[in-house]
């Protein structure tokens, strides 16, 4: 079950978006795509705007893919590769914050450079300074540094390693595929992991369910600080858990106490289908992502099933259902 604290974030946080899109309560019926609309606005707002995308393309999978696309993958993620480069427009911005001197001057001496992600300025900076970032220090890049899009990859599980070589020649012919069933996404690359395809789905379940859980099953210093992101299995015997991490202080205070070992055997206790499986907890900080935002991605991709209904009007079904409730409400 939703925690209030939640269903009321989620609340406020609908109420705030269809403010932004000018939303007005109609009694006539709204039309798929106006839902969807509304949707994908909502998505984008809180940064998780291709998570619709591969919704879609899953209910799309078994009906619209060529059969040996379909039955040798399945659709795991969308990720950007995203660009930012350090210039005096920026310098300027923080100075006018009135960070300190020797922030200042370290980001000075990255001027021209590029970096790929937050995680690499951070890293970066903090070489500079020869000390962690403030969580001030964060915050404030993480609001001033705009990361442009640069390529949009689309990542699929495949049954083994030959299934993935077949896509690698033919990665132009379904890219051209997937623009025309998806003609609003731009994708730019297709990325194959090699692995169990049913495990993969239940591996999104399992997280699903300790990401819904989690200000429950963890103290408040875990579940206030770090996130569960995805499952990476080493073997079919062999899971760990990355924990997305709020800050860079976080992610040192989450090491020293209560630590990952500690960790991983209380969720021994609170999940014991986790036992045989979770054998290691790593965590990756990710201050330019919001918990929640965490949160909804990992419990939506889990609550997606296996299933071959290809009625779009269906397509928002399986989203978390305090969203699509406070949606459904919202459209009346």
């Amino acid at each position: 079950m939703v925690s209030l604290s939640y269903q009321n974030q989620d609340r406020n946080l609908l109420a705030k978006f269809l403010r932004q899109i000018h939303y007005q309560n109609s009694s006539k019926n709204l039309t798929y795509g106006n839902a969807l609309s509304i949707l994908h606005t909502i998505f984008k707002a809180s940064g998780q705007q291709y998570l619709l995308y591969i919704v879609k393309l899953r209910k799309l999978w078994f009906a619209e893919i060529d059969k040996f696309l379909a039955r040798n993958a399945y659709p795991r993620n969308i990720s950007v590769v995203s660009q930012f480069t350090v210039n005096a427009d920026f310098i300027n911005k923080l100075l006018q914050a009135g960070v300190a001197a020797d922030f200042l001057l370290s980001v000075e001496k990255l001027k021209g450079e590029s970096f790929k992600g937050s995680t690499q300025l951070n890293w970066k900076l903090q070489k500079k300074l020869k000390r962690l970032l403030s969580s001030e220090e964060t915050d404030l890049l993480k609001h001033k540094a705009k990361f442009k899009p640069q390529q949009i990859i689309l990542h699929l599980t495949v049954y083994d390693g030959s299934i993935s070589q077949a896509l690698r020649f033919e990665k132009e012919a379904y890219l051209r595929m997937f623009q025309r069933l998806l003609p609003e996404l731009k994708l730019n690359d297709i990325h194959c992991h090699v692995g169990d395809l049913g495990q993969a789905q239940y591996d999104q379940i399992q997280v699903a369910s300790l990401a819904n859980n989690w200000n429950i099953i963890t103290p408040e210093k875990v579940h206030q600080n770090c996130m569960p992101a995805f499952l990476h299995r080493v073997s079919r015997a062999h899971a760990v858990l990355v924990l997305y991490v709020s800050s860079e202080e976080s992610l040192v205070s989450l090491k020293r106490t209560p630590g990952a070992e500690w960790l991983v055997q209380h969720l021994h206790k609170q999940r014991s289908e986790l036992n045989d499986v979770l054998q290691k907890i790593v965590f990756v900080p990710r201050p330019e992502l919001d918990l929640e935002q965490v949160r909804l991605r990992s419990y939506a991709l889990g609550k997606i099933p296996l299933e071959k209904s290809t009625k779009k009007t269906k397509i928002v079904s399986h989203l978390p259902a305090h969203i699509l409730n406070l949606v459904g409400a919202s459209l009346l």
